[in-house]
């Protein structure tokens, strides 16, 4: 069952590029209710207002989001997964504190950010303890469907002791601690809890409740509810520097429509392959800049912005429908845990936690338009798959799962402007394994991809047009 359909009657994109505002409003003015069903509503956009609050269980703390396809679609969101954000101020000498179940889901964690999106620190569902007479159902031999599943996180204002790792894999300390501290005389906190992949029949949230805050005050009093987010200000409307999130048209346009470009840039000639692991902000953005790319020296910061998940490293390639209206990859994928419908089993020991494949537009919108995700994949000997992306109408009589081949959409947008040719494929590599050395988070400089990933970096091939791909039959060779 395809569960990561994003439509192009997703969240439009404001016109206006100076700001991005987060608005508190009254419950009367979200479009996006608690209500699962109501999750294909889009939150209503003004040319300088983009409404995060009020979205699907959202509360008092975690007052930003439902962040995902099928409502607040920005940051490069994978469309398997939904995110809720909290902004507040910590209050001096107070210890706050995360109460919560682990979800019933493939995976849960807790970044923190600066408003630039940079991440100051991370915890993932494995690291952290449960409370005692609990147990984590994310731990190789524990039971996923353990009814005692609590756990406490305390949300540490200092920095932490350490830089974050971008290259995490899943043998991380455990530790049941996240520190917040954000740039110097940046009083504001951000964090934001994610879910993956909910098991089948549970709602976003992986079938229990957002993490509950607890204030203990200096003085021993203990807030907890609306009491605790009224002392934090975590409903107060704060700014985030929009660039965190998207570029405005002026920056975008000047980096895409630059004097003597050929009509497909920033793809390759011929349509070669150019996948690109995220390093940094600026080597992401050299895309656009590629005589600008260091040869060496470039280090992974895990400050990319676009508010990364400090669990997930990326690798991307630019297309162009110029070169062929279906885009189709060969390639092998690690071993992953089976979560969708198995909601029962012990957890196993998997290569990645999580791989995915999503078609996203451009720095300008930073929307996905669809992923598919490791269980959703047609496997052949070996773990080898063929994944394609096309529009929809261009999509192929034999790009199904009985022919061995799995379908994503092109946004009929392109770039989200002008460029409607345009794509972005990424893909994700989750928390691997210690010994599985073909991560994307092995890779230590641009242009070691092939040699690091070696058959898990997919070969690419550009098909004229959806008969030329369906002549490859069913099952597809």
């Amino acid at each position: 069952m395809k569960i990561s359909r994003s439509r192009s009657t997703a969240v439009r994109r404001a016109s206006a590029t100076r700001r991005l505002l987060l608005v508190a409003v009254a419950a009367a003015a979200v479009a996006v209710t608690a209500s699962p069903a109501a999750m294909g509503a889009a939150a209503p956009v003004t040319d300088d207002e983009q409404l995060l609050y009020g979205g699907a269980y959202s509360d008092c703390f975690w007052h930003v989001g439902a962040i995902g396809v099928e409502s607040y679609n920005i940051a490069y969101p994978d469309a398997g997964a939904h995110y809720w954000g909290a902004i507040y101020t910590p209050i001096p000498g107070a210890t706050l504190r995360l109460k919560g179940q682990f979800p019933k889901a493939r995976y849960a964690s807790i970044n923190a950010y600066d408003r630039l999106g940079a991440i100051q620190d991370a915890v993932a569902d494995v690291q952290i303890n449960p409370d005692p007479g609990s147990s984590n159902p994310f731990r190789v031999g524990i039971r996923r469907d353990v009814a005692k599943r609590n756990f406490t996180v305390i949300v540490d204002p200092d920095r932490p002791p350490g830089a974050p790792d971008p290259n995490t894999r899943a043998n991380a300390p455990k530790r049941n601690t996240i520190y917040t501290e954000p740039a110097a005389g940046d009083t504001i906190r951000g964090i934001v809890w994610r879910v993956y992949i909910p098991n089948k029949g549970r709602d976003i949230r992986g079938g229990v409740s957002l993490p509950r805050p607890e204030l203990t005050l200096a003085d021993g009093t203990v807030l907890k509810g609306a009491a605790a987010c009224a002392a934090l200000g975590s409903e107060t409307a704060q700014t985030v520097d929009p660039s965190a999130l998207l570029l405005s048209a002026e920056v975008y346009d000047g980096l895409r429509y630059q004097p003597g470009k050929p009509a497909y840039f920033p793809a390759l000639a011929g349509g070669k392959p150019n996948w690109r692991v995220q390093y940094t902000r600026q080597y992401l953005l050299n895309l656009y800049h590629p005589e600008a790319d260091p040869l060496q020296g470039a280090v992974k910061a895990g400050q990319a912005g676009f508010f990364p998940n400090l669990h997930n490293q990326y690798v991307r390639n630019a297309l162009n429908r110029k070169f062929g209206k279906i885009y189709a990859m060969r390639g092998k994928i690690a071993t992953t845990a089976k979560t969708f419908t198995n909601p029962t089993g012990k957890w196993q020991a998997s290569e990645l936690r999580y791989q995915s494949f999503c078609m996203n537009e451009s720095p300008k919108t930073t929307r996905v338009m669809d992923c598919v995700y490791d269980e959703e994949i047609p496997l052949r000997g070996d773990r080898r798959y063929l994944v394609i992306t096309s529009r929809a109408v261009d999509k192929p009589k034999n790009a199904t799962a009985k022919c061995g081949v799995a379908w994503i959409e092109w946004s009929p947008r392109g770039d989200g402007g002008t460029d409607t040719d345009f794509g972005w494929m990424q893909i994700r590599n989750m928390l691997p394994a210690a010994s599985f050395k073909h991560a994307i988070q092995g890779t230590k400089s641009p242009g070691d991809e092939k040699k690091v990933l070696g058959p898990y970096l997919p070969d690419s091939k550009y098909y004229a047009n959806k008969k030329a791909f369906e002549k490859l039959g069913c099952p597809a060779k």
